[in-house]
């Protein structure tokens, strides 16, 4: 099977370099509709269409209309279809001139076109005012069967199938009334007490706090110097050997033998009563342990922090 050609092959040459150095913009592929769309079957509209998308087409009308007058006023609204208002709205004409007769074809046709718009004027507001005597007379029949009905619907008794599947409340349900605490006066007190008791905690542990930072302040790191030789202090080669010897004699290696392990309330009880297992506890004079209780009790009663004893 010999190897297919590419379209191009099958243009003739000139129509090849029209088609590569056209200066003609590209016509742009219509939006695809998918079949779910309304729009994929093109229908057209009819003349007098009102959807939405007709009434798009429709060109803005600009301007207003003027809001109509009302004719008939509360004030004189009921004199306006009587033979007086009407007379003294369209007077017949009273000049000399007009009671004689007519000297010509053209000013008969003038007095009666004169009296046709008299007579259409009166006709015109005897039919507005008989048209709002029915609107008001039907916006009344509406307004007095609205209120009859929400009035017979507020007062008509209870349904018989609503009576039965009503549920059966007990009277003492029905009775909300809260009474007040008669402790409630000594509970204000309890919990007055119990916020202040909190408070104040919370007071003198914000003061030791204070207390602890200012007498660890001497010690801060405070410049570059200052950080360079805690850090080669810290991270010196013999740091661990310049502790000496541990409680029990071996050479110190790391935290745990400097300080040993945490201490529980069976060592405590060891240390006061002087049975621990640790000599230099069991040797230790009765001046440092008075130093250690007189430290304990100022710094409770003066609620900071104090220097650790030497």
């Amino acid at each position: 099977m010999p190897p297919l050609l590419p379209r191009s092959a099958l243009l003739p040459r000139g129509s090849i370099s029209r088609a590569l150095f056209s200066s003609t913009a590209a016509r742009p592929s219509p939006p695809e509709i998918p079949p779910e769309s309304p729009l994929f079957i093109n229908i057209p509209n009819p003349p007098q269409d009102q959807s939405i998308e007709a009434l798009r087409e429709l060109k803005p009308i600009k301007g207003h209309l003027p809001v109509p007058r009302q004719v008939f006023k509360k004030r004189d609204g009921h004199l306006k279809p009587q033979d007086e208002w009407l007379s003294r709205s369209a007077p017949e004409p009273s000049s000399e001139r007009s009671k004689q007769a007519p000297r010509s074809e053209i000013q008969a046709w003038k007095r009666q076109i004169a009296a046709s718009r008299r007579e259409n004027m009166r006709e015109g507001v005897r039919a507005l005012y008989s048209r709002k005597q029915l609107f008001d007379s039907r916006r009344l029949e509406r307004q007095t069967a609205r209120l009859a009905a929400h009035r017979a619907a507020a007062t008509a008794p209870e349904r018989e199938d609503e009576r039965l599947t009503r549920g059966s409340i007990n009277a003492g349900t029905l009775q909300t009334k809260v009474h007040p605490d008669p402790d409630r006066f000594e509970r204000a007190l309890e919990s007055r007490a119990r916020t202040e008791s909190l408070t104040t905690q919370r007071s003198e542990a914000r003061r030791d706090a204070i207390q602890e930072l200012y007498m660890k302040a001497r010690s801060f790191i405070v410049d570059e110097k200052d950080l360079e030789t805690e850090v080669e202090r810290l991270f010196a080669p013999d740091y661990w050997k310049k502790m000496g010897l541990s409680a029990s004699g071996y050479e110190v290696n790391n935290i745990w033998d400097l300080d040993g392990k945490p201490k529980t309330i069976a060592n405590m009880l060891n240390d006061v009563s002087r049975t621990t297992s640790l000599l230099v506890k069991n040797l230790e004079t009765e001046k440092t342990r008075t130093l250690k209780r007189q430290k304990e009790v100022a710094e409770e009663l003066t609620g900071g922090k104090l220097d650790e004893v030497l």
